[in-house]
């Protein structure tokens, strides 16, 4: 079997690499192939350097801009990018199967469905409509994001969701395409942890960008004049604002550039608790990976972290910032209740979010897809 994976819109392999999320994202591609001899070739938006980046006999690359000339106008970029499945006409015609990895670029792959009839998957992280609402994007990319939703929807034969909430939200408004929305959940990898005692006491983990639907200034103000030491990994446009914000409310606060997926597991196994203050969310991956490291979540109550965490069981939903305090405070130096609602923490990403489970559940989609093509 053969399957071309369609990246998303503008991103290369490099991208991948410089990010820290190489290793990571190949690694379902891997076990695919381990289990079921898959073969991929990722579509990319790189140029011949991606080609050096990789030396898996089961992958190939096919760099885009090694191929079309980038121009410095982006707009012009994406009207270039419609001509792409044109451009490698013959080798699209060799796969049994077209994914692409989000949302955004899911034009390419659907142009290449339209023309060579081949089964389209499509996989989402997140909703961009309800995304686009929550963020105040324009209303001109609200429409877009909704218009290349339904389109994705109506010429996708299977289209992944990662949460029930949006699943639930896409099949009210695009009722007529309910049946081919299926939800699977972010995979991650399960390693050994570290013991309560061998955990930070007074330091806090969280992960995201630095943009304001992740809140991290409601989570400075919280931490005003405390002991704690918030430790943040990522990076974003809000990043002097939260610096000069910890200053001004006395919150001890340090931002980290973002690291390998490696090197930011390994770390999280350090810390008794992560904190989450985003606003909304998807299916995040880094709360998921911080359970699977042991770490208690703490995260700001909203519907998508209720299917996540059981509150009082594996994690703690918060709704006020006395809350919040309160149960660090009760979890920080309680081991037994530490121990309690790690493990169970634990065994719902294993139950849940294995990649041994979701490259099953993946490769299922793929014989249902190739299955239903010919019947």
């Amino acid at each position: 079997m053969k399957v071309i994976l369609f990246f998303t819109y503008g991103i290369s392999l490099n991208d991948w690499k410089e990010s820290g999320l190489l290793n990571r994202e190949i690694q379902l591609y891997k076990q695919l192939h381990e289990k079921y001899n898959i073969e991929f070739t990722f579509l990319t938006y790189g140029d011949s350097q991606d080609l050096d980046i990789i030396n898996l006999p089961f992958i190939k690359i096919f760099p885009i801009y090694k191929y079309l000339k980038k121009s410095k106008n982006k707009y012009i970029n994406i009207l270039k990018s419609t001509t792409i499945p044109f451009k490698i006409s013959k080798e699209l015609k060799e796969f049994d199967i077209f994914k692409t990895n989000q949302l955004l670029g899911s034009w390419v792959a659907i142009i290449s469905k339209i023309i060579f009839k081949k089964p389209l998957m499509i996989r989402t992280g997140y909703d961009l409509i309800s995304f686009s609402k929550r963020d105040n994007k324009n209303k001109l990319k609200q429409y877009l994001y909704y218009s290349l939703t339904k389109n994705a929807l109506k010429y996708s034969d299977l289209y992944l969701v990662s949460s029930n909430v949006d699943k639930r939200y896409l099949s009210k408004i695009f009722f007529e395409y309910q049946n081919k929305i299926k939800l699977r959940p972010n995979w991650i990898s399960i390693s050994s942890s570290k013991n309560f005692k061998d955990r930070y006491d007074k330091k806090l983990i969280s992960v995201g960008r630095l943009e304001n639907q992740k809140n991290f200034s409601e989570l400075i103000k919280i931490f005003s004049n405390t002991d704690f030491e918030i430790e943040i990994y990522g990076s974003g446009t809000k990043k002097s604002e939260l610096i000069d914000n910890a200053k001004k409310y006395n919150t001890n606060l340090k931002i980290f550039e973002p690291v390998s997926n490696e090197i930011l597991v390994n770390n999280l196994s350090n810390y008794k608790l992560y904190i989450s203050s985003s606003n909304y969310e998807g299916n995040p991956k880094s709360v998921l990976e911080a359970m699977s490291m042991g770490c208690i979540v703490i995260a700001k109550k909203n519907k998508n972290m209720e299917e996540i965490i059981q509150n009082n069981k594996n994690g703690f939903l918060y709704e006020t910032h006395d809350q919040l305090i309160d149960y660090v405070e009760l979890i920080i130096n309680n081991e037994k209740l530490w121990k309690e609602i790690s493990k169970s923490a634990i065994d719902a990403v294993v139950e849940n979010n294995s990649l041994s489970k979701l490259s099953d559940n993946e490769y299922k989609d793929y014989k249902n897809l190739m299955f239903s093509d010919k019947s």
